[in-house]
């Protein structure tokens, strides 16, 4: 497994990814498919612009199929992204998730035994 790391944004940055955040979700609401309210989001750096729009998948993975119960399948025909991009995003969304959390115990509870049972 390769080690995990946030991206850790320049002050310019953050402000580049909250207003680029912002319009994409806007335009979501408004019945724009996935790659279209990211074409709205207008990111000259092309590495930045990935990481939003993978935060952005994500975070819609999460808010449709977590937290409202729509299928991956649904959620894909909704975002008009093909399933098997959701999959991925999904998968990854949770492998985030299991690293995430055990950093968090590692580092609450030191001396721990952490891995193999």
């Amino acid at each position: 497994m390769e080690d995990f790391r946030y991206k850790e944004y320049t002050e310019e940055e953050s402000k580049i990814y909250h207003d680029a955040m912002d319009r994409i979700m806007e335009a979501l609401q408004r019945g724009m498919s996935f790659y279209d309210a990211c074409g709205a989001a207008d990111v000259g750096d092309e590495e930045l612009k990935r990481f939003i729009e993978d935060d952005a998948l994500k975070i819609m993975i999460a808010d449709m199929h977590y937290k409202k119960g729509v299928s991956l399948e649904e959620t894909a025909g909704v975002l008009k992204v093909p399933v098997e991009i959701i999959s991925k995003a999904n998968a990854e969304m949770l492998e985030d998730i299991s690293i995430s959390t055990a950093d968090v115990f590692k580092a609450a509870n030191p001396d721990a035994q952490c891995g193999n049972a």
